[in-house]
Parts: C-alpha cells; sequence; structure tokens
C-alpha cells in the first residue's frame, strides 16, 4: 500500500545497481532544463525562449563503515572505473513513486573529524532518460 500522507524522508534513498547506499543520512535528486533563445524582431521586445536540454543530478550522504553492504568502497570503485550505473530514488514501498535511470558518479568525498563518525557524500549526473514508475 502506497505511503499515504506527508512522506517522511527517512523512506527514499538512493539505489545503486538495486542496492541502497548504506547508512545513508540524506538523499536528494535535481531535474534541470535549460533554454534556448527564441528571440526575433517580432518579439515586441521581449525575449523568447523555447525548451532546451534536460538534465538530472543527485546527491546523498552516508556515515562511513569498512563493512557497509554498499558503502564508501563501493562508490570508490565505480568512481575510479568510471562506470554507468542504474539508480533508483525511491522510498521502496509498494505503490510509492520511483525515480530511475542511469548515471555517473562524478563526485565523492570523505570527512574524518575528532571524536566524529566518519561520514561521506557523492554527487551522480544522469546520462539518458529518467522515468518515474511505481514500486510493485
Amino acid at each position: 500500500m502506497a505511503t499515504s500522507g506527508l512522506i517522511n524522508g527517512t523512506l527514499v534513498k538512493i539505489y545503486v545497481d538495486g542496492v541502497a547506499v548504506a547508512y545513508s543520512t540524506s538523499a536528494s535528486i535535481d531535474f534541470s532544463m535549460s533554454t534556448r533563445e527564441a528571440t526575433t524582431k517580432d518579439s515586441a521586445g521581449w525575449t523568447g525562449k523555447k525548451e532546451g536540454l534536460r538534465e538530472v543530478s543527485l546527491s546523498g550522504d552516508f556515515l562511513m563503515a569498512f563493512d557497509a553492504a554498499y558503502g564508501f568502497t563501493d562508490l570508490f570503485t565505480i568512481y575510479t572505473a568510471r562506470t554507468r550505473v542504474r539508480i533508483r530514488y525511491s522510498s521502496e514501498v509498494a505503490g510509492d513513486k520511483v525515480l530511475s535511470g542511469y548515471a555517473y558518479l562524478t563526485s565523492l568525498s570523505e570527512e574524518a573529524g575528532i571524536e566524529e563518525t566518519i561520514s561521506g557524500s557523492f554527487s551522480l549526473e544522469g546520462d539518458g532518460i529518467w522515468t518515474e514508475g511505481s514500486i510493485t
């Protein structure tokens, strides 16, 4: 049954090739579209625009664990290999919406402060068409 009412952000994770990034603390997705110039002498002094390229980017934060099911080491592997991966942005609750497509890992970082849990962050840039579906 689909999530009803306001959705708790804790449910939503980024999945890389079907596996959730372990110990995730945040996940975000951003869709944007550039425009192309379409101003003519008939535009009465107003700028004219038409649709342009669309893109998607994702980012997330996580806590570090060497034994994580899918953590820094796995992300580092796809980063160094420049691997195109399948991404799902989803709660994985039956009936909820899922956004999915392919992407490349474009940044990966780790921060280790004094007496703090090591944390990391990553960014992905979409490659190709992204779709919205439902979890079954």
